[in-house]
Formats: C-alpha cells, sequence, structure tokens
C-alpha cells in the first residue's frame, strides 16, 4: 500500500504570495490585497456560509479586472518567484522514494503550475484556481470598470485597523451591489481552492493512488489549509504545520520552524516506518538537540500552548515570506 504527501504551494514550497505581488503591479496594490485579505480572515472566523479561507483570490478578481491585469502578468511574477530552500531536494528525495507527491493549491493555476514544474510535479498532480483572466476581462464594460475602481479608493481611504468599516463597505460590495452587476457573475464563476475545497482535493488525490487518508502526510501553513490539515490529523495521518501562521499551529500534529523545507523529511521518514507513534519520538528527540536554533519541532496536543510554539514559527516565517508573512 502507498502513501501521498500533499503540500500547500505558498509558503512550503515557494514564499512567494503570487496574487498579493500581481496586484502590487498597480498602485498601492499591495494596500488593497491586504484589505482584502483581512476581510477574508473575518469571514472566515466568523463562518459565513458558502465562504471558504482562501476566497481572497476571488475577492479580487474584480480588481485584478478593472486594472487591467492579464494571465501573462500572473505568470511573468510566478516565473520570478522564489522556491523555498530545501524544496528541490525535499520533493526530489520523496519521489525517489517512489511516494506521489501532490499540491493543494489556493494559488490560480497559473502560478501553481509554473512552481510545480520547475519542483518535477506534474500538472495532473496539482489541484488549484483556474482563472480564465483574458476571457473574463472581454465581457467587463466601462460602466463596471468605472464602479470597481470608485470602490478600491474606498476601500484604500480605510485604515487597516478599521475592521469594522471595513467589513462594512466590503459586504455591501460584494454581497449587495456585484451581484446585480454583469461582472458579479464573472467573480461568481471563480472557485478557489481552500478550505473545504483542500479536503475534497486531497481526498480527490488519495483516491487516486489509492491511498487511504491515515497515509497521507499532508504540509500547510496557514488558513486556508486548516482544515486539510485537521482532516489528515483526524485520520491518522501526519499533519505537518510548516513555518505556520496562529490559523494553522492548532490543526497539526507537529510543528517545524525552519529555514529549509529539508526539515520535513525526518518526520516523513519516521511516519513511513513506524508511524505517529515514531513521529512523536522523532520529534521530542529533534527538540531536544535542537533548542532555539533551527530547525525547531513540537508535537502539537491539545495542551501543546500556542505562545509558546508561534514566535518561533513568525521567526522563520518572516525570514523567508517577508511581506507575505503577514497575510493569514
Amino acid at each position: 500500500m502507498s502513501w501521498l504527501v500533499a503540500f500547500d504551494l505558498e509558503g512550503p514550497l515557494s514564499p512567494q504570495d503570487n496574487a498579493y505581488e500581481v496586484i502590487g503591479r498597480v498602485p498601492r496594490g499591495h494596500a488593497l490585497f491586504e484589505r482584502l485579505s483581512r476581510y477574508d480572515d473575518l469571514l472566515t472566523l466568523a463562518g459565513r456560509e458558502g465562504y471558504e479561507p482562501g476566497d481572497t483570490l476571488k475577492l479580487l478578481v474584480p480588481f485584478l479586472l478593472a486594472n487591467g491585469l492579464t494571465e501573462a502578468d500572473i505568470r511573468e511574477v510566478s516565473v520570478g518567484a522564489a522556491l523555498v530552500p530545501g524544496a528541490v531536494e525535499t520533493v526530489a528525495a520523496l519521489r525517489e522514494r517512489g511516494l506521489p507527491v501532490v499540491v493543494i493549491s489556493t494559488s490560480y493555476c497559473q502560478h501553481a503550475h509554473t512552481i510545480a514544474a520547475r519542483l518535477g510535479i506534474p500538472t495532473a498532480q496539482v489541484a488549484c484556481t483556474h482563472l480564465p483572466l483574458d476571457a473574463m476581462r472581454e465581457e467587463l464594460d466601462a460602466a463596471d470598470r468605472a464602479f470597481i475602481l470608485e470602490v478600491q479608493e474606498e476601500l484604500l481611504a480605510l485604515p487597516l485597523a478599521a475592521e469594522e468599516e471595513l467589513g462594512a463597505c466590503c459586504d455591501r460590495f460584494f454581497w449587495t451591489e456585484l451581484p446585480r452587476r454583469p461582472v458579479g457573475r464573472l467573480m461568481a464563476a471563480v472557485e478557489v481552492v481552500g478550505g473545504a475545497r483542500k479536503t475534497a482535493a486531497l481526498t480527490r488525490f488519495a483516491g487516486m493512488f489509492g491511498v487511504p487518508l491515515e497515509r497521507a502526510v499532508v504540509v500547510g501553513d496557514s488558513i486556508t489549509d486548516f482544515k486539510m490539515l485537521a482532516l489528515a490529523e483526524k485520520a491518522g495521518g501526519l499533519a505537518i504545520v510548516f513555518n505556520g501562521n496562529e490559523y494553522a499551529l492548532p490543526y497539526g500534529s507537529c510543528g517545524v520552524a525552519a529555514r529549509e523545507l529539508r526539515a520535513v523529511l525526518p518526520l516523513i521518514e519516521a511516519f513511513l516506518e513506524g508511524g505517529r507513534g515514531l513521529v512523536r519520538e522523532r520529534v521530542t528527540a529533534l527538540a531536544g538537540c535542537g533548542g532555539a536554533a533551527d530547525p525547531v519541532y513540537h508535537w502539537l496536543t491539545e495542551d501543546t500552548a500556542l505562545e509558546t510554539v508561534l514566535p518561533f514559527h513568525k521567526k522563520f516565517r518572516q525570514l523567508l515570506r517577508g511581506e507575505a508573512a503577514k497575510l493569514g
């Protein structure tokens, strides 16, 4: 019986937040993305029906269209993206063991396929967000474009910390005004691979390779991954949080804070050799010899204090991801 290793893309494999950098091609684009990302966090934490973490990439679509950004922009930004140190070696080592390696990412497919190809992962083993941006832009009329740009300025005028005002503005725009306009139909057609859609992709890949979920390893880092991590953990698989944030860490089996992805390999090897019990032993041993250096390992249990673990992950997350580290 085989095993399966599933990686989130942005964070574990590449430090770049592609959508953040793409919208950054327009004036104050990064500030706009940060507001939409915070709104995404608020909707996720509030448990809005039908909304999944990572749907920021859906919320961003009207602004990509109105600002004239193209699929070529997404690809150009992607081509310049770095890989996390050790990502190439980690994926190669897993494939040499004969393990199926898949990517499950909220990223637009133009980016996810580019990064996966650099790692030798076939397109058929990548789940990502389909965005036919060029075809969509042809359907955007002048009135909708002007309306979106007006709302963009309204959002940018709000301080990021003004969550009540930010939420009210976004609520009105996305759920009341946009659905009445032609552009609302375009946005509605985009289905972001985040949250429960990541768990569906994990289940689909497990079926594709004939692997029960208790033999699956999931590596994630953020709010878009917590449901996928939780599914692997509940099934008895291995959920590794790599340089994670406060949204992901509570749902992992173990945490790895490091500057190189190869730090996860000893845990995956232990899982293959002796299951979760051996992983826990390995984490304890590695934690004892690693101290506060690099990498830092923790076994994540219900009595593990988040405030004890999070500072290590914040340190390496900031080191590898820069400005993208602050996004949910």
